[in-house]
């Protein structure tokens, strides 16, 4: 008997001693955001998004949160600064979404990437974005919408809501892989605040460190069904009439060749798309059209803005799509070659061939 007393006595004392935290003493983390504070001596402002707990989800009721920002040497220091500001303690387990103010990312992310990636209780399946003006601004805004805190860019990004052919997603996971991975740089979804909502319409490319330029609408659509095979989206072309037609396309292949000169030097790519799709949209009648024509006149403009985007792409010099990837997988995998890569990469010429078939006029005669 008094061995087992003993036993229990320890036991306690190890269940007493772990750390552990009821569910009522916890601060869940919902979103982080990191912008510059402006002060060289601490240069990162932390922003976290805190859910607080209601008993019940009741319509038209607006969801509460708690943001708190602090100003750190390093994200780490910011942290645990704000355990000071609060009365329970910080979980990160349910963070999900990561946001960069559009300040510090046109400077470096590296280090508050790092952290992210280091941090133990962050899942690495959290997406990623920039946030304009700031990150803070973006976890400020409250939708009407939003039943949850932060919900409404859950279901931006995990196309379990909307799904658009606008909206890019990066997780943290392929982030980090594209930030140190030889031929295929990173790119991440912007949020821009509009009052009480965002929108999220665009794309920002970057290098190993910093943001490089920010696509505009059409070529973030471009850059979503080229990187990641996207069918959902609208095709507007003009026909021999000038008149626009807008085809909902439910289909797209893509394959790519890498050609190079005699002496083995990286010379052009040759891309092939193959759209399938349906008239959706006409300024006149279409039905007794010659659809084949109607098909080459909506590759030829939709090749036009593949080879836009991939001399964008080529004039900041950065590969999203993973062209030197291919140009390693190869066998070209030297330090020298891939330095012969990245001095041929800013000269080499597109060849976009994009087959569109209309398979139906989306009328009734």
């Amino acid at each position: 008997m008094r061995r087992l007393l003993a036993v229990l006595g320890l036991l306690g004392l190890l269940l007493g001693g772990c750390g552990f935290k009821d569910i009522d003493k916890r601060f869940f983390v919902l979103a982080v955001g990191v912008d510059p504070s402006g002060n060289e001596k601490k240069p990162y402002r932390v922003t976290l998004k805190l859910g607080i707990p209601a008993p019940r989800i009741e319509p038209g009721r607006t969801n509460t949160f708690e943001l708190i920002t602090q100003d750190g040497e390093t994200v780490s220091e910011a942290v645990r600064l704000m355990k000071s500001k609060v009365d329970k303690e910080l979980d990160f387990g349910h963070a999900k979404i990561f946001v960069f103010g559009r300040a510090l990312a046109e400077q470096n992310i590296t280090r508050p990437l790092n952290w992210f990636n280091r941090r133990r209780d962050i899942q690495m399946i959290g997406f990623t974005a920039i946030g304009d003006p700031s990150a803070a601004a973006v976890l400020g805004t409250n939708p009407k919408s939003e039943r949850l805190p932060a919900n409404s860019l859950f279901l931006s990004f995990n196309q379990e809501g909307t799904e658009s052919a606008f909206i890019v997603t990066e997780t943290l996971s392929d982030l980090m892989r594209r930030m140190s991975e030889r031929g295929k740089d990173p790119y991440m979804p912007v949020i821009r605040t509009a009052g009480d909502t965002f929108i999220i319409d665009q794309a920002a490319l970057l290098d190993k460190q910093k943001m490089v330029h920010i696509l505009d609408s059409d070529e973030t659509r471009i850059l979503h069904e080229l990187g990641t095979g996207f069918s959902k989206f609208d095709l507007t072309f003009k026909d021999q009439e000038n008149k626009n037609i807008v085809l909902s396309v439910n289909s797209v292949k893509m394959n790519y060749s890498i050609h190079e000169t005699p002496e083995g030097r990286p010379d052009a790519i040759k891309m092939h798309i193959s759209l399938t799709g349906q008239a959706e949209e006409a300024e006149g009648p279409i039905y007794s059209t010659d659809w084949d024509k109607l098909g080459r006149l909506a590759g030829e403009q939709s090749g036009k803005r593949v080879e836009h985007l991939l001399t964008v792409m080529q004039k900041h010099r950065v590969d999203p799509i993973g062209f030197g990837l291919r140009y390693r997988a190869l066998g070209h995998v030297s330090d020298k070659e891939w330095e012969e890569w990245l001095a041929s990469y800013p000269n080499l010429k597109f060849e976009v061939t994009v087959k569109v078939k209309i398979m139906s006029s989306g009328v009734i005669r």
